[in-house]
């Protein structure tokens, strides 16, 4: 049986698929509307953070992203040696192309003479006679695969544009919010603009802790950002509410702290931290020093996020990523409803997303 599939986008989950399928002489066309791999080349700030060596359920918002990552990783770190990618990891399992750059990653993925039919923005796709066609003009397909990702760091005047195409095939969308993004406050952050802190950083719902952890916290004009600042965005982006919302930050999680002036600030705290700090009381401020909470305002546009939580229901796809509605369609990646925190999560799912598909189809073949 000779087989034909559309990818469309050419992504990480659209590129890879693309070579499995080169590699097994299966033929398919994959289509791309703007550059390929453009939110590759921008992850772990340009070094290409492709997964983590350390996996447990808790880094993704459901079982299917854990399940899939823990079936194929091992798989995928067989294909990176045999594409000729050398990776490496850092103390928190980060894995990284050795060249610590994305572009030796896109090279690496483009190498072969891919069948990519490029500037082209998918409107629509039409099932005549058990084939598939994409704008009515290209085709005709058995199978086609959706790798399309997410709004996450396009501007506003590209998102609605990207889900229209599934609405068309009434597929059930969940909810779409920003994460892996900074937060606004409901508080003037000017004096601290550009001060970094260490410290413990905690979500809080109703004063209720809903996630915490330690990192480095960047403080904006109007807001904060940071590593361990954008994994709690992955928690808040799934909440029912957003009501009664706050982030609290202890300076000191290590130690108890108290001071009994404010010259005792210098040495324990950054300068700016010092002179905000002068505008409260030495009571306030002992408090202060552990108990530094600001109320959420919300947090930054999908254009400045790195993932988007939501995508096709999981309720949609069965556990070899087709429709239920629809067996000779396959969706994987970010277009998905699965999500995890900082750390190569998403892009490693993005990954085994490819590698599960292009077994599905090879074993068709």
């Amino acid at each position: 049986m000779t087989l034909k599939v559309a990818i469309i986008g050419g992504g990480a989950c659209g590129l890879l698929l693309a070579n499995l399928l080169e590699q097994h002489h299966i033929s398919y066309e994959l289509f791309e509307k703007s550059l390929l791999g453009r939110k590759l080349l921008a992850s772990g700030n340009g070094k290409a953070n492709l997964g983590n060596m350390y996996i447990d359920a808790s880094v993704y918002n459901s079982t299917l992203g854990y399940t899939i990552v823990d079936t194929y990783r091992n798989k995928l770190a067989e294909v990176w040696k045999q594409f000729g990618l050398l990776t490496k990891s850092d103390e928190e399992g980060r894995i990284y192309p050795y060249s610590e750059s994305s572009l030796s990653v896109l090279q690496i993925l483009t190498k072969k003479k891919l069948n990519v039919i490029e500037n082209f923005s998918v409107q629509s796709i039409t099932k005549i006679n058990a084939k598939y066609y994409l704008n009515e003009v290209r085709g005709p397909f058995d199978y086609v695969v959706l790798a399309i990702g997410s709004i996450a760091s396009f501007t506003s005047k590209k998102q609605l544009g990207f889900y229209q195409l599934l609405q068309d095939l009434n597929i059930k969308m969940t909810s779409l919010n920003p994460s892996l993004v900074g937060f606004k406050l409901q508080w003037d952050c000017k004096r601290l603009f550009g001060l970094r802190v260490k410290c413990r950083v905690s979500l809080l719902q109703e004063e209720k802790q809903v996630y915490q952890e330690f990192g480095e916290v960047i403080f904006k004009n109007d807001g904060i950002s940071g590593i361990c600042v954008m994994n709690l965005s992955s928690y808040y982006s799934r909440l029912k509410s957003k009501q009664n919302c706050s982030i609290r930050l202890d300076l000191f999680p290590d130690q108890e702290i108290k001071v009994s002036s404010y010259e005792d600030l210098i040495g324990l705290v950054h300068p700016k931290l010092v002179e905000y700090f002068k505008s409260f009381s030495i009571k306030e401020l002992n408090c202060l020093l552990h108990n530094f909470t600001f109320p959420i305002l919300g947090v930054y546009d999908f254009e400045f996020a790195q993932v988007v939580a939501g995508g096709i229901s999981l309720e949609e796809i069965d556990e070899h990523l087709r429709l239920k509605k629809d067996s000779h369609i396959y969706a994987g990646g970010e277009i998905l409803d699965v999500d995890g925190i900082c750390g190569g999560y998403n892009l490693m799912f993005a990954f085994c997303c490819a590698l599960k598909i292009g077994e599905e189809l090879c074993n068709i073949k």
